[in-house]
């Protein structure tokens, strides 16, 4: 039996500031037999964290199951199975570090280190492809920054806020410094993020030279004491610490993860904000949860209804003019059948995202007839090729945002964003068909639908993501829509094979008979005075169903249906209705069922579906 293990390792600086653990390796192991698996396997991992000495690793080598190496957000995935003999049992989680995330390049690089995380029993789902189980860790800040300490990995994390309003102030340079005993120690500087953040990675030797070194290379103390000075890009002061400021409580001997917030008078004039991207719509219906436009189970507030075929996803990209290269992507993962436990999460790549209109380009084109400029506008597209302008989608689902900024008469035009980020084709997530054809005979109207061909509420979680290109760290506008519902269902059915009836395939169960035309061969009989209607509709999302009649008034008055979890069904016996004062003649026995299915804008064109049969009154 194929087992599929995923994974997911993070680890924080401080709880303001997280890393992926990228690209180490991942290294699960057997139990041995000294050891309490039942102890283990519930122990918190705090309690269960280690850091192992090469023999403690040469001891355990022979348990090693399978290795495989974290990606740059830091997950991993393990096939395990016959090959690796295994068959579901608990295992410890090991990682093995040759290096650590930013950390700066020395003279003598570090030897790796290796770490035992948890003991861990998968709590395996089966599949139709085996079974698959998915876990996610986040390594706590005073074990990260251990192992950090043996690479000699020293990092600030902080935040750049106004004191007043506390707004983040982006684009300004942030230096570090160590106060020493001759000379004070520049660390490193770098550039607040929209969020107002930066981070500065440095080396134990950054803080411990001396003018003496290599010779003298000490400090009296173990950690750094640190001040801070805040810039223009420029270079105009905005913030000057003074060197004392390392000797206070909380700034002097600081350890080997500092975090800090730094604060400004005021907001600098010439900071221009950079438009931060969010995910905000599916279609007309609001993610941010103030709106109320999603009920708590995922479907819309208006109509309760659930998405179909391929939808929007709308929401907030910066122009051309943006100072910096960014990218998105959404991630999905869909909850079990009572919508409460999520899932594996994976990336929505390109298979998952039909052709999608981002925005414009708009540029100057000389008109050689005319003999002047004009000002012209083309679409930019997300996963079309065969566009003018497209954007190619990465692995994991990456789009990076067009950067074009030249809007004067020979440049190559600016990006102008439009509102759509993709169109996500929800059929790659969901797609039933159900066959009631077979097995034979053939469902008949007035039978139930048997509960294995009657679909259920497919809820996801969309998880929007965005970063500058080429790191790990997400921007704050990532955001994510708790609960959405997709729902894409076919059913072939047979209808009123004695009257000009077939098979057909259509969203719901739509079937419609009457009783008296149902023998073989009765299909043209003429009826007196009662039409016994056989009727069968569902779908998981009907809306409202009725049977109605057409033809020389007066008729009977419309039969509405009232659908119980989808569904309304006769039975064998059928409704009566009494047609005796119907006046000889044709007339057409009508089944109508009406779909609460949207794609962004409201109800679909085609929610509703209709069967019927013509009968002749004697």
């Amino acid at each position: 039996m194929a087992y599929t293990f995923r994974g997911k390792l993070c680890c924080l600086i401080c709880p303001e500031c997280p890393e992926a653990l990228s690209n180490v390796k991942v290294r699960l192991y057997r139990i041995r037999k000294e050891q309490n698996v039942t102890a283990l396997a519930v122990a918190n991992p705090k309690d269960t964290f280690a850091i192992l000495t090469n023999d403690m690793v040469k001891a355990k080598a022979s348990s090693l199951i399978a290795e495989t190496e974290t990606d740059a957000e830091g997950k991993f995935i393990f096939e395990l199975g016959e090959k690796q003999r295994y068959n579901g049992e608990a295992f410890e989680v090991d990682v093995y570090c040759g290096t650590v995330p930013h950390l700066k390049g020395g003279p003598n690089p570090p030897p790796p280190i290796q770490f035992s995380i948890t003991t861990l029993q998968p709590m395996w789902r089966q599949t139709e492809q085996g079974f698959m189980a998915a876990w996610e860790y986040c390594l706590p800040n005073r074990y990260w920054c251990a192992v950090r300490a043996r690479f000699g990995a020293w990092t600030i994390c902080g935040r750049v806020i106004t004191c007043d309003t506390k707004i983040p102030v982006m684009g300004v340079r942030v230096r570090a410094f160590d106060v020493d005993w001759i000379e004070d120690d520049p660390l490193g500087d770098a550039i607040t993020d929209a969020a107002g953040k930066f981070r500065i990675d440095y080396l134990t030797q950054d803080f411990q030279k001396t003018p003496l070194s290599p010779l003298i290379n000490i400090e009296w103390v173990s950690g750094p004491d640190l001040y801070f000075r805040v810039e223009t890009l420029g270079g105009s002061p905005l913030l000057v610490e003074p060197r004392t400021k390392g000797r206070t409580p909380g700034r002097e001997n600081v350890g080997t993860c500092f975090c800090v917030e730094l604060c400004l008078e005021k907001m600098p004039p010439d900071i221009h904000m950079d438009t931060i991207p969010l995910f905000t719509n599916v279609g007309q219906y609001h993610v941010d949860p103030i709106y109320g436009d999603f009920t708590s189970a995922g479907l819309t507030t208006a109509g309760n209804y659930a998405f179909t075929d391929t939808i929007p996803l709308i929401g907030i990209l910066p122009d051309g003019q943006n100072s910096k290269s960014l990218e998105y992507h959404f991630k999905v993962g869909e909850y079990d059948a009572t919508g409460t436990v999520l899932g594996p999460v994976s990336d929505v790549d390109a298979s998952m995202i039909a052709p999608t209109i981002i925005g414009k380009l708009e540029y100057w084109k000389f008109n050689v007839g005319l003999g002047v400029w004009e000002l012209k506008a083309d679409d930019y597209c997300v996963n079309n090729p065969g566009a003018t302008h497209n954007v190619v989608v990465k692995p994991g689902g990456w789009i990076e945002v067009p950067r074009e900024n030249e809007l004067w008469p020979g440049g190559k035009g600016r990006f102008i964003p439009m509102g759509n980020l993709i169109n996500l084709i929800t059929n790659k997530l969901t797609d039933e068909s159900f066959d009631l054809t077979m097995p034979l005979p053939a469902l008949k109207a007035g039978d139930s639908v048997p509960p294995a061909k009657k679909s259920r509420a497919h809820t996801f979680k969309l998880f929007f993501e965005a970063r500058e290109v080429g790191t790990v760290a997400l921007l704050p506008g990532s955001n994510a829509l708790e609960k959405i519902v997709f729902s894409n269902t076919h059913y072939t059915q047979l209808r009123h094979p004695n009257w000009a009836g077939g098979v057909t395939t259509q969203r719901a169960v739509v079937l419609l008979d009457i009783l008296e035309l149902t023998s073989p061969g009765a299909g043209c009989n003429k009826l007196q005075n009662h039409v016994h209607a056989l009727y069968t509709v569902y779908h998981p999302f009907l809306g409202s169903a009725r049977v109605y009649f057409e033809g020389n008034p007066p008729l009977p008055p419309d039969l509405p249906l009232v659908p119980v979890g989808g569904e309304a069904a006769s039975g064998g016996a059928g409704h009566d209705f009494d047609i005796t004062a119907l006046k000889p003649c044709a007339y057409i026995l009508w089944l109508e069922a009406t779909l609460n299915l949207t794609s962004g804008w409201g109800q679909i064109s085609g929610a509703t579906i209709w069967d019927h049969i013509a009968f002749c009154k004697g």
